[in-house]
């Protein structure tokens, strides 16, 4: 009996839900806390591998809370800009397959996917992450292109978040193939290693760590990484964007019913400062445990 009991409560709970999602959320905001049981104000756990994609010159799968993001990394030698002659591209592309999630449809264009890509974008040159004029082979003839595939395999909320974790992921894996450039300008992969004409194998230069915390705003509640039930009944969210030493790269805010104050700000700021540190070493921590014997 009691089993059954335990049953029907589950089930009018759930049909609560389904019925008034507002009203159920509200009553567990306020008691401070959340229906996953985790604090307005705490994220969720994290986890990075390198080196998924064989195919890939690097590759990273990110795991923020269920939102799973795999971002691959090529690298094609093509011709440079005549404006820019000495600098590279990069090129970040994000896909949303139907399979991340229920509202996601087959052969519509997604513009979650296109802001998401154009934020990772600028978060990795605004930072310097990422420095175009690094990618040069040989100045007015060959660059590198990098391409960023980044594809959202569960998406249950700040997206951003762990894509952005997922490139820096997979551009650090990446390994940069050996090119020799001859006297005619001709590309050809391979060479000796003691050719002057050829590029230096080795890896892309990140030379900094941006890391990305989501916040959402819950009638005046500041909800840090919503999930993707949470993103939907949020009046707005705020992305925050900094690198390793704690300086703002961007702040972003995509539509919403609400406006963000400049005290909201400020505490997405904060929330953003507060789980840097852990994000960044969930990326580390992917390096250090793919160096060990």
């Amino acid at each position: 009996r009691r089993r059954r009991l335990c049953r029907r409560a589950t089930m009018e709970a759930a049909a609560f839900k389904r019925l008034y999602p507002h009203e159920y959320y509200a009553k567990f905001i306020s008691e401070g806390a959340r229906p996953d049981g985790r604090p307005l104000g705490r994220a969720r756990p994290s986890s990075v591998a390198v080196g998924v994609a064989g195919t890939a010159h690097g590759s990273a799968l990110v795991k923020v809370g269920r939102t799973t993001v795999m971002a691959a990394v090529k690298l094609e030698a093509c011709q440079p800009d005549p404006d820019a002659p000495d600098r590279g591209f990069l090129d970040v592309v994000v896909e949303f397959p139907p399979m991340c999630s229920a509202s996601t449809r087959p052969g519509r264009p997604n513009d979650d996917a296109h802001f998401v890509a154009r934020r990772i974008e600028d978060a990795l040159l605004d930072s310097a992450a990422i420095d175009k004029r690094k990618l040069s082979i040989k100045e007015g003839l060959w660059v590198w292109k990098i391409c960023l595939d980044i594809y959202c395999l569960d998406h249950d909320g700040s997206v951003l978040d762990a894509g952005l974790m997922a490139a820096l992921a997979a551009l650090r894996d990446a390994k940069v193939p050996r090119v020799v450039v001859d006297d005619r300008g001709k590309i050809t992969y391979g060479g000796g290693k003691n050719d002057e004409s050829s590029s230096n194998e080795g890896k892309i230069e990140v030379a900094a760590a941006p890391v990305a915390v989501t916040t959402a705003l819950y009638r005046k509640h500041l909800i840090v990484d919503p999930d993707a039930e949470e993103e939907a009944l949020a009046d707005a969210t705020v992305t925050v964007t900094m690198d390793g030493a704690h300086k703002v790269v961007g702040v972003h805010k995509p539509g919403g019913v609400a406006e963000a104050s400049e005290t909201d700000l400020m505490h997405c700021v904060a929330a953003c400062r507060l789980n840097l540190e852990a994000r960044a070493k969930a990326v580390d921590g992917a390096f250090a445990r793919d160096e060990c014997p």
